[in-house]
């Protein structure tokens, strides 16, 4: 593994030495960064919160053990390698780098590390996963810990990666001090340490001059980071087109989430930089199979057979810069990406669908659709194709938090609109996990993400994910229609940004 790993660093660092060193020559000190984010993250605590907001604010002042690639596989961070693993696959042994540092100044130790992933493994939710099978965490010296497992698992160093609600390290007095409650004062290891947050003003870091990077160069979520603006700060602004407008006009450098009609206008902008993400989520429909009329298998694959999913993601996010066509249930950055059940994703058979309702005895029943305000075009655009095969669908628009709360009853719903964020293990998938709203309960299913959470042969867990996969197409639990990315805009000032899924900005200065 550590020679995979090895040879990984090696081919990355020969393909991008020309870009850091010309990054590098251009790249200057100095400067605030302004950042509009959509909304105040509810904590700054990534162990207490697994939003997406959390850990991008967080991730600038915070750091975990180990850390995301760009297809999204554990990378070292704060330890200085992967995990020597037994031969019985039961004890992990990992080393710290040395000679890091505390935003207090403080050095960090094995002893923080232990107590923050224990904090973590009683506060996120997969922190609490992992810990159903953690005998024992310990620190076997300064800089040596060793984690010992109950039974072998292939999700233990994915789940010490994961950026949202991860295993980030605090101080041990930290932990000890907010064992159960969201911490109040942040101290990480990051290129930024924290300053202020005025919730619905901002929240404001500057540049940790300490700051020990790792010695491979930027990679994803990890790697070689850089702080050379000498403060950042996160601005919410609830308004989309305000969001816009702050940038266009000047008042700040960059924004995530505007409007994507607004794409076109702004992808020749003298002063704009237009940026379409890299691919972050899928869109679903998301199906009842507890209760109601969708809960019947034949019904599921009519719908599906139904769908041409391209002028559905057209409706919902515009120009194809926004989205793709793709089957697989994971993207297709990820070393789990398959196209196993194609031929029954897009189709777009209006006659076929016809039939297949016949065939589930279909009667022209309501059907019970919620809906987003944000996903309500697409859906619309998905109503209008199901018309035409037979469908009596009853769509209704509403808030976010309504539909959350209403899909809690199976009774009150048949189908609802959602997006499906990935994750770097199909272990962790919203849509795979048969508590989710929607409730795949299927024994099938069941069986084979325990073989897949306890196998840790990467082949094996892959056949495993692909019989997953040709499952979903058989069952049709929810309906991908397809990948999704978002819009976000910089100031043509604003230089050395990596455009990814998320948004980060140490490697990022102002010219």
């Amino acid at each position: 593994m550590k020679n995979k790993f090895l040879l990984g660093l090696i081919l990355t660092l020969c393909i991008m030495m020309l870009f850091v060193t010309s990054s590098a020559a251009e790249a200057k000190m100095g400067g605030v960064l302004k950042v509009v984010i959509d909304a105040d993250p509810p904590t700054l605590d990534p162990h207490a919160s697994s939003t997406t907001l959390v850990f991008v604010v967080g991730y600038h002042m915070f750091e975990g053990l180990y850390s995301l690639d760009e297809n999204l596989n554990p990378i070292p961070m704060l330890a200085a390698d992967l995990p020597e693993i037994s031969d019985d696959k039961l004890v992990y042994t990992i080393k710290l780098r040395p000679g890091l540092k505390f935003h207090n100044g403080k050095d960090v130790t094995a002893e923080d590390a232990v107590a923050s992933v224990k904090r973590w493994g009683k506060m996120s939710k997969y922190g609490k996963s992992l810990f159903k099978n953690v005998t024992s965490i310990e620190a076997k010296d300064p800089l040596t810990i060793e984690l010992k497992l109950t039974k072998p698992t292939g999700i233990t160093l994915v789940s010490l990666a994961m950026p949202n609600g991860g295993a980030f390290i605090y101080p041990k007095d930290i932990c000890e001090k907010y064992p159960d409650k969201p911490v109040e004062e942040y101290l990480g290891t990051g290129p930024f340490k924290f300053v202020e947050w005025k919730p619905h003003q901002y929240i404001k870091m500057v540049r940790f001059e300490d700051y020990k990077p790792v010695e491979f160069p930027t990679n994803g979520f990890g790697g070689k980071k850089v702080a050379y603006v000498d403060e950042l700060q996160f601005i919410p602004i609830s308004d989309e087109a305000v969001r816009l407008t702050s940038v266009e006009g000047g008042e700040y450098d960059f924004a995530d989430f505007v409007p994507v009609d607004e794409y076109n206008r702004l992808k020749d902008h003298p002063d704009i930089q237009a940026l379409p993400s890299a691919p972050r989520a899928w869109f679903a429909f998301q199906f009842n199979k507890r209760a109601g009329i969708m809960s019947n298998v034949k019904m599921r694959e009519a719908f599906l057979t139904a769908l041409d999913m391209g002028p559905i993601l057209a409706a919902g996010y515009g120009d194809e810069a926004f989205w793709r066509l793709d089957p697989s249930i994971m993207l297709k950055e990820q070393i789990w990406w398959s196209d196993v059940g194609k031929e029954k994703y897009n189709q777009g058979d209006i006659e076929k669908a016809k039939k297949l309702l016949e065939e589930a005895g279909y009667k022209g029943e309501e059907i019970v659709w919620m809906s987003g305000r944000l996903e309500y075009n697409l859906s619309l655009a998905a109503k209008n194709q199901l018309e035409k095969a037979g469908f009596n669908i009853d769509l209704q628009a509403m808030e976010w938090a309504t539909l959350a709360d209403r899909r809690k009853n199976p009774e009150l719903w048949d189908i609802f609109s959602t997006g499906m964020t990935t994750k770097p293990d199909p272990t962790m998938f919203t849509p795979l996990n048969p508590a989710y709203a929607g409730w795949w309960e299927s024994p099938k299913l069941i069986e084979l993400m325990d073989k897949l959470a306890t196998e840790t042969d990467f082949d094996k867990r892959y056949k495993l994910m692909e019989e997953i996969q040709e499952l979903f197409y058989t069952e049709i639990p929810t309906i991908k229609v397809g990948d999704y990315a978002n819009f976000r805009i910089a100031s043509k000032n604003v230089k050395g940004f990596k455009n990814m899924n998320e948004i980060f900005f140490w490697n990022v200065w102002k010219e």
